[in-house]
């Protein structure tokens, strides 16, 4: 019988039983196997050594925590929400840093290294409040467009008294002008509200609360005048302040006495037709009461003299 099919025709071995013949090949034939595919003698299969240490390897495997067996992962950093005062106190301090270092060099050059050297503390320390310095924009943006919103409100004629329209106007006016003058890096976090999309939708949330606002005060200033036309008187004095506040940030300082006169013109300008139109819808309402129709049938002729007609509306 032949081994592997090849040891019999490598020797050239007969098969038969003479015990002479059989001794005498026994004798003759190497201890080695040779292998079927090159023909060289097999070498003895052990288990493989390392090079440094002569010891078998051992199979490689995926590092395993200790308790899970799964493999180890690092956790992401989460923002530290403040309880207690001085975590609101360290929030408001990363915030200026970062709008002063917005003013210094604008966003380009802005890194969280820069705000937490500004702040005073470690980068370990601001990542303990935000995560990145994207976090800290919105955060500043979020803050600023707060802000003037808690200042609009505070004018607000249920707080102030305030009965007369061109001077609650000239309240609000007054309530947001540091915001936009006093406060580092507002012309960036401005433009950044225009690019943004979290911020966009911030902006605009903000934007209806305020319209509320002025609209719910204008309305209780000139009560005969519709609640559209209080919306859109509104939503003009917004538009005007704003835009007129940022063109005197922008232009020298000899100009800006010029855009507050601008202002108060405007200003003026849409009060007093608001102001009229209160006037009109009110003695309308007025002349359609008997008690108004009596006192107009009493009243002396020089009392009766037609009004003056408005100015067409133009909002």
């Amino acid at each position: 019988m032949k081994s592997c099919g090849i040891i019999g025709d490598s020797l050239n071995i007969n098969t038969t039983t003479d015990p002479l013949q059989l001794n005498m090949a026994k004798k003759e034939s190497p201890v080695a196997q040779e292998s079927p595919a090159s023909g060289k003698p097999k070498q003895p299969s052990v288990a493989p050594e390392s090079c440094a240490s002569g010891k078998p390897k051992q199979p490689s495997v995926a590092p395993e925590s200790c308790a899970s067996g799964k493999p180890k992962v690092r956790p992401t950093a989460k923002r530290r929400i403040p309880q207690q005062e001085r975590g609101h106190k360290t929030i408001e301090v990363i915030l200026h840093a970062a709008g002063q270092e917005i003013a210094n060099g604008g966003l380009a050059k802005l890194t969280t290294k820069r705000i937490a050297e500004a702040a005073g503390m470690s980068v370990g320390g601001l990542y303990e409040y935000f995560p990145n310095k994207e976090a800290i924009v919105h955060a500043l943006a979020s803050q600023w467009l707060e802000r003037i919103k808690l200042a609009i409100a505070e004018v607000h004629p249920s707080k102030t008294g305030c009965v007369d329209l061109i001077r609650y106007l000239g309240m609000v006016y007054e309530a947001v002008r540091p915001y936009y003058q006093q406060v580092s890096g507002v012309s960036v976090l401005i433009s950044l509200l225009a690019s943004e999309p979290a911020l966009q939708a911030l902006e605009e949330e903000i934007d209806l609360q305020v319209n509320a606002l002025l609209t719910d005060a204008i309305a209780q200033l000139v009560p005969y005048v519709d609640k559209d036309q209080c919306s859109i008187m509104a939503r003009t004095m917004t538009i005007l302040d704003h835009y007129l506040l940022i063109e005197s940030m922008m232009r020298e300082p000899k100009h800006v006495a010029l855009f507050e006169i601008n202002h108060r013109v405007c200003q003026h300008a849409l009060a007093s037709h608001l102001i009229l139109l209160n006037e009109q819808q009110r003695v309308a309402v007025m002349s359609d009461t008997p008690q108004a129709s009596l006192i107009n049938d009493q009243a002396p002729a020089s009392w009766q003299q037609p009004r003056p007609e408005a100015p067409p509306d133009v909002t």
